[in-house]
């Protein structure tokens, strides 16, 4: 999910599409989320401006902290149809600021993700995706994702050498990584344009704690946009011991806690349950990209089921009544990075 640090400043960067309606939408949800607060009940007006849709949840990499990729993942494997996704942006486009192509899984595996990308620019809406960047392989696939309109593209790169690299991006290419990023570079650069957005992102880990002023001159030197320096997330004291960086002030995790606990109190609010929302490849709604395997399904969204009926529905009332009552009694909110302190050690633009 989009951290809320990050929120304010790609709002203004697409401000552009910003229109009357979408403005008054917004108005109307963050009236409702905060009335909501007052009376810990559901109060919805409005709809979310934020979408998050899954193309695939099918990954090239083996990530060891992914459930994707380490083989933790239940739900079934697949990938959005066209069609489908264009249903579902006619249904929400007139109130969205931002659409994210990405939660589980490697986006450009769909092989229809960049015409997902022009149908939601003709409908003025900006997108957002996230890759490990393997298959940006050719000139003419980056000039294609340059040309479908793309506002901005998460790069993940967790190691500054190819030894580093792999030890979490398994199965990964260091060397591809960097020519696609690359590829991508020059393609804005012979088409003349100011998008994608190029944000390399850096998750600290203790294999790697050591290159982030590496990381630093690496961005500088690729050329990119933005660089943010991002706090591992584990699941395990397993993967605690291995995974986080021996400096807990690079860490979102309490090292003093008697288990694993995250540096903030989890309070009983959630803005994500009222400005945005989840739709995965096969139409499934998730309250947020924490709900991995869709534990908490709120219904269906394309497939023979409105949207609106989904988010004024039951199960999506029940669900916002239970977060303003007790979060921490649910599993997926005790983990997450909703009003985390030290999600992103450093949001930076990269100067060349």
């Amino acid at each position: 999910m989009l951290s809320l640090k990050l929120l304010p400043a790609t709002l203004m960067q697409y401000r552009k599409v910003i229109t009357l309606k979408k403005t008054w939408n917004a108005t109307k949800v963050l009236t409702s989320y905060a009335l909501s607060n007052v009376f810990k009940r559901d109060i919805r007006m409005g709809k979310p401006f934020v979408l998050m849709v899954e193309p695939t949840n099918f990954c090239n990499l083996k990530c060891p902290l992914c459930p994707s990729g380490n083989g933790d993942m239940t739900r079934p494997r697949g990938t959005m149809e066209l069609a489908h996704f264009e249903k579902v942006i006619k249904e929400q486009a007139d109130h969205l600021f931002l659409l994210m192509l990405w939660n589980q899984g490697e986006p450009f595996i769909n092989k229809q993700l960049t015409n997902m990308i022009r149908i939601a620019t003709a409908h003025n809406v900006p997108t957002l995706t996230s890759t490990n960047v393997h298959y940006i392989k050719t000139p003419e696939i980056a000039e294609d994702i340059v040309d479908s309109g793309l506002s901005e593209i998460i790069v993940s790169l967790d190691g500054v050498t190819s030894e580093s690299y792999v030890k979490y991006r398994v199965g990964g290419n260091f060397d591809r990584v960097l020519d696609g990023i690359r590829l991508l570079v020059k393609a804005k650069e012979k088409l003349g344009a100011t998008h994608p957005v190029i944000h390399l992102q850096f998750i600290i880990m203790k294999h790697n704690e050591h290159e982030i002023e590496a990381a630093r001159k690496l961005s500088r030197d690729l050329g990119v946009d933005r660089l943010s320096l991002k706090t591992a997330q584990v699941y395990t004291e397993e993967e605690a011991q291995t995974y986080l960086p021996t400096d807990e002030n690079l860490s979102r995790y309490d090292y003093d806690a008697e288990k694993l606990a995250t540096k903030s109190k989890i309070t009983n609010s959630c803005r994500h349950l009222w400005y945005s929302t989840v739709i995965n490849w096969d139409g499934a709604v998730s309250p947020c990209c924490f709900d991995k395997d869709v534990h908490y399904g709120l219904g269906h969204a394309g497939n023979g089921q409105a949207f609106d009926e989904v988010w004024t529905g039951e199960k999506y009332t029940d669900f916002r009544n239970a977060i303003l009552k007790d979060r921490a009694s649910v599993p997926i909110c005790n983990n997450c990075s909703e009003g985390l302190k030290g999600l992103f050690l450093d949001i930076e633009q990269v100067k060349h």
